[in-house]
């Protein structure tokens, strides 16, 4: 039958596009030079998983920085692209590491140069034509730099307005990257060289989804959907949080290799008013409820999911009102959710109603409330793509208005301390409610890509209560 084993899969990521994918990366980095017009270098991750340690040991796939993801697809550390446009002798130069079949050995296949051979393996797999050495690379662009009649370089860094000052990351590879360029523009002299950031025009570019990524989406959403079903079902069978968080990530990651989107958050009771609860170890009590915040990745794409579920297989009264008061606001959101529309418009609209929910409803049947926070406890959306987390870490993207393509999260949430009587009966709990659904954006509204995975009340107990009967 021959070799059948995908050689390049781990080191070079088509998005699902196939023998398309040179020519989809390579429209990607000639409408970046078109719109930035300058000199540009952008850095990927220095090294992989655990390899900053003295302990190296790569636990999971490298993911790669995400700007050199969507710009190459390719998926190893130490790479730097630059990108000359106009330039007579090659408009995109991909620098890389030596060729090191030791390493290989250790690691496997990595794209290298040291020999023609190798420089032809780059260049037939990735597309780009003109390969070289990563020592090469301050040479290479001093060079660059001063064929160019406008003194200026382009690079990526994160920056954004935050309590009304401008700030910037400089602690992470490409804040890094950005000081190693200052110093290479320092030494050439002459006119003060500028640097400047192409974030804006990237995440303009990159952010709104092509029609691989919206399907790799999809794929990500039904693993993540059917993964959650099973768990369902097979829910009488855990006691804690972890065995649950094992059974959910198993049967995601059997369905797909290129991991977890993030570490499942798996959370009972009271566990449930920490939205960022990571330690997974405690046992559930039979009449609480537990939050579940998941997803998995397909290619370079993810599912971003959480639901709320009862121990028992069947929601009391009161949990039942409280969780229909953040279901009907995540509804409300998917509704205004369009292009044009702002987060901070989403943001509106999801806590005013829940907030009216909670007096219209929970507290006109009597109920009485604390709450974790004062009138939001987060906000009800982020972006995603190449990350499950996209765009400027500041999130100064709220308030601009969203665009065709965009994907976000829609995740109301509900935290505090709820007492109420129904029917002669106390109810008095701790609780922390979340329904995440990941949504894309279009001119007239938005497409739901997680409505299959199962979120009302009558879905989730016919799940639970369906496997409970078997028993």
């Amino acid at each position: 039958m021959g070799n059948l084993k995908k050689i390049y899969s781990g080191i070079f990521r088509d998005g699902g596009a196939g023998n398309a994918a040179r020519r989809r990366y390579r429209e990607r980095r000639k409408k970046l030079m078109k719109r930035e017009g300058k000199l540009m270098a952008i850095t990927g991750v220095p090294y992989g998983p655990g390899q900053e340690t003295v302990w190296s040991y790569a636990h999971c796939p490298t993911y790669q920085e995400p700007a050199i993801m969507y710009l190459t697809g390719v998926n190893q550390p130490n790479v730097i692209l630059l990108l000359d446009p106009g330039s007579k002798e090659s408009d995109e130069i991909l620098f890389v590491d030596k060729k090191d079949s030791s390493k290989e050995f250790w690691d496997g296949v990595r794209f290298g140069v040291g020999d023609p051979k190798s420089i032809r393996e780059v260049r037939r797999v990735t597309g780009v034509r003109d390969v070289r050495g990563i020592q090469s690379f301050g040479e290479v662009l001093k060079v660059r730099f001063k064929k160019r009649r406008s003194k200026k370089l382009g690079t990526l860094w994160m920056e954004g307005v935050w309590n009304g000052k401008i700030r910037e990351i400089k602690t992470d590879h490409n804040g890094k990257f950005k000081a190693r360029l200052v110093r290479c523009l320092r030494s050439l002299g002459g006119s003060a060289p500028v640097l400047c950031n192409i974030m804006k025009s990237h995440f303009e570019l990159r952010l709104p989804l092509d029609s691989h990524d919206v399907e790799n989406t999809l794929d990500a959403q039904k693993i993540a959907g059917k993964a959650f079903k099973e768990t369902l079902r097979n829910f009488y069978r855990f006691q804690k949080e972890y065995q649950v968080q094992g059974f959910l990530e198993g049967r995601m990651l059997e369905e797909s290799p290129y991991g977890l989107s993030f570490p499942s958050i798996i959370a009972s009771g009271k566990n449930a008013t920490v939205l960022h609860y990571v330690k997974n170890d405690d046992s559930f009590s039979h009449n609480e409820l537990a939050l579940l915040d998941f997803g998995v990745r397909w290619m370079t794409m993810h599912a971003d999911i959480s639901r709320t579920i009862p121990v028992s297989g069947k929601f009391n009264p009161m949990q039942k009102m409280l969780y229909e008061i953040v279901l009907r606001a995540q509804s409300a959101v998917q509704r205004k959710a369009r292009k044009g529309v702002t987060i901070d418009e989403l943001n509106d609209c999801c806590w005013g109603s829940i907030n009216r929910g909670l007096e219209r409803v929970f507290r006109k049947a009597g109920g009485e409330f604390k709450l974790k926070y004062k009138e939001r406890p987060h906000g009800v959306s982020h972006l995603m793509g190449e990350q499950e987390h996209d765009g400027d870490p500041f999130r100064n993207y709220t308030k601009e208005p969203m665009r065709e393509g965009w994907m976000i999260s829609n995740e109301p949430g509900l935290y505090g301390q709820f007492y109420i009587r129904l029917n002669g009966r106390v109810y008095d709990e701790e609780i922390g409610i979340r329904i995440e659904d990941n949504l894309l954006i279009t001119k007239t509204g938005c497409r739901n890509l997680s409505k299959s995975i199962p979120k009302t009340v009558e879905q989730i107990e016919c799940l639970m209560l369906h496997r409970n009967r078997e028993r």
